[in-house]
């Protein structure tokens, strides 16, 4: 009998090396939105995230946003070495 594809993700989601995956990605995502925000879009003012005047507050979420996944993907890490 085939295994549908819920069994097979579940299976792949309890592999040790599919956790680092999950996890530097996060911390790659969340790294990546905080330097480009920072250097492309304030330091340097290349351009904005979107127009108008919502380009503040969006670009600070987005900051918010990248610090969270970057902390979440450390603290993931951090618990699978245990």
């Amino acid at each position: 009998m085939e295994r549908k594809l819920w069994e097979t993700l579940l299976a792949m989601s309890k592999r040790d090396h599919n956790h680092a995956l999950v996890n530097g990605a996060l911390i790659a995502v969340g790294a990546l939105a905080i330097v480009d925000n920072v250097v492309a879009h304030w330091i340097l003012g290349l351009h904005r995230a979107v127009p108008g005047p919502w380009a503040g507050p969006v670009e600070v979420a987005l900051v918010v946003l990248g610090a969270g996944l970057l902390v979440s993907g450390v603290w993931r890490e951090r618990q699978a070495r245990r």
